[in-house]
């Protein structure tokens, strides 16, 4: 058997895995990705992505590609509405802007905002990203097989699908963005804890050249999703690629036999025609892993949490577990990193899991609340009435998961045995409401240094020491991180609406863009410093 080595295994190249490599390419970090299936994309969703994740492609270089891809229109808007049907009566909407007016409006708290790049779009923009770097290699239609693990690393069997050949892969790490049927968390034993199945669904792929034409001669503009509250399932429309391609999902009843084309075409109540593409029933979870991994095995995205997709937290919540990781294992591979370091993984990114994966759970149960009543229909002053409460039902317990900015922003690692408390009460935590903070363990405030350029675009390759008066020395400070050998560069902002934006006149910044520690002055004892953020305390 033919053996390899290689710094860091991956196994799994959906979003999470393909994430994954492209931070450690960013990192110089050397990889195999292996990926069972061919790599395509034969069921698009979760196409909304976080402003933070925008944030990590502005750093990898890639954001333009995601906000402006060829194969979805930049200039489409993102409008929600809720409609009795979707060939009925308009109950509310949410206005939303296109791809390419979103960065305008975000600028305030990030350099990028969110976007709508669909799974098909999405996963060839990251693979590309990273087969254009030469740190690493992704094979397609491999499998592993086994693996197994000792002190000094791992010992892995993979397969060649098509040729039937193995190889024997040596590696330090090996992460298993497998998801949730992968064979890594079992094979370690480790377990996932909450609530499986609450939920059945169904839902169809299709192709439909003259739906989008119809929805706008019906309601003067397309929308990007439209929700249906009267019709026999409770249907929703999500435009796939702006122009023909659609998805619609539908909750079903358990063991309930759907036949695609009929059911697609009663629930759109339209004269179109549809071509069914793919369709599949999937179910809902509220479920996180007890563990995040074993020594020297880790893992990330799905196969340690699973959610209901609601409010687009899969792929954003995974592609936050590969940044935190990604990171580490550099910092390990290249030195600095403490034999405390790994563990922090789990602390810093459980809770997030935790907390995103229950804001899911509630959306799904908030929706639950929207119930079909006939009245909605009626052109009667009943039906008038039963429309404006309706839409003051929808508006109050729908439009939260439409508008997610202190998800996306505002987690923090607020027990994480790299971050330094300084005794401050912790801010305000909202899902929806997102206030900037430099409290340790928070995502680094945004604030545009000069034109087209973001403080968060100094942050990245090690720690970056902020500082906002000129008259602190920091030799000290830059000695003491020296002295541990952690990479560590320094950023001097003599701006005072920033300076009061971080609160301090001192701040650390992690590599992925976290805050370590704040201060009034240069401490007493940096190398200690230096070994509590590097894990070696």
């Amino acid at each position: 058997m033919r053996s390899i080595e290689v710094p860091v295994m991956i196994v799994g190249a959906g979003p999470v895995g393909l994430a994954l490599a492209n931070e450690l390419s960013y990192r110089d970090i050397r990889y195999l990705l292996v990926e069972a299936t061919d790599g395509k994309v034969v069921f698009p969703a979760g196409e909304a992505i976080f402003s933070r994740t925008m944030e990590h492609l502005r750093r990898w270089g890639i954001a333009d590609r995601a906000r402006f891809p060829d194969e979805f229109p930049s200039n489409y808007p993102l409008n929600i509405g809720f409609f009795t049907s979707i060939d009925g009566q308009l109950l509310a909407a949410f206005p939303g802007l296109t791809n390419e007016a979103i960065p305008s409006a975000s600028s305030a708290i990030s350099p990028e905002g969110p976007v709508i790049c669909p799974k098909r779009i999405f996963d060839p923009l990251l693979r590309d990203a990273a087969l254009e770097k030469s740190s690493g290699e992704i094979r397609y239609l491999t499998r592993m097989d086994s693996f197994e693990q000792d002190e000094a690393g791992v010992t892995a069997v993979i397969t060649d699908l098509q040729s039937g050949a193995q190889c024997s892969v040596r590696t330090q790490y090996l992460v298993a963005c497998d998801g949730g049927h992968g064979q890594t968390r079992t094979k370690l034993g480790i377990k996932y804890t909450g609530s499986f199945a609450q939920g059945r669904n169904f839902a169809a792929y299709f192709r439909s050249p003259d739906l989008l034409d119809k929805i706008v001669a019906r309601y003067g503009a397309p929308f990007f999703q439209m929700h249906t509250v009267n019709t026999p399932r409770r249907p929703y429309l999500t435009t796939v690629d702006g122009k023909e391609l659609w998805r619609l999902s539908m909750y079903v009843q358990e063991h309930e036999q759907i036949d695609p084309l009929p059911t697609v075409l009663a629930s759109l109540g339209m004269d179109v025609k549809v071509d069914i593409i793919r369709a599949q029933p999937w179910t809902g979870h509220m479920v996180v892993a007890e563990h995040y991994g074993q020594d020297r095995v880790l893992l990330a995205g799905d196969a340690v949490h699973l959610r209901w997709p609601k409010g687009g937290f899969g792929a954003n919540t995974g592609i936050g577990d590969a940044v935190d990781l990604g990171w580490k294992i550099a910092a390990l591979l290249d030195g600095w990193g403490g034999d405390k370091l790994l563990a922090s993984y789990e602390a810093e990114r459980r809770p997030i899991a935790l907390r995103n994966t229950c804001e899911a759970a509630n959306n799904y149960s908030l929706d639950q609340l929207i119930q079909p009543d006939p009245d909605l229909d009626a052109a009667s002053a009943t039906g008038v009435w039963a429309r404006a409460a309706m839409a003051s039902l929808i508006n109050d317990k729908r439009r939260r998961e439409f508008n997610t900015q202190g998800i996306q922003l505002g987690y923090r690692y607020r027990d994480s045995p790299l971050c330094c408390p300084d005794g401050t009460p912790e801010p305000p935590d909202h899902p929806v409401d997102f206030r900037p903070s430099s409290w340790p363990g928070s995502r680094a405030p945004h604030a545009w240094i000069a034109d087209g350029v973001s403080i968060l675009d100094h942050y990245g390759r090690g720690f970056t020491l902020v500082c906002f008066d000129p008259s602190i020395q920091l030799d000290a400070f830059m000695a003491g991180f020296q002295k541990r050998a952690v990479p560590i560069t320094t950023l001097r902002v003599e701006d005072e609406n920033i300076r009061k934006l971080y609160e301090y006149p001192l701040a650390l910044v992690r590599p992925d863009g976290h805050i370590a520690w704040r201060g009034l002055a240069v401490p007493d004892d940096v190398p200690q410093l230096a070994d509590l953020v590097r894990g070696a305390a």
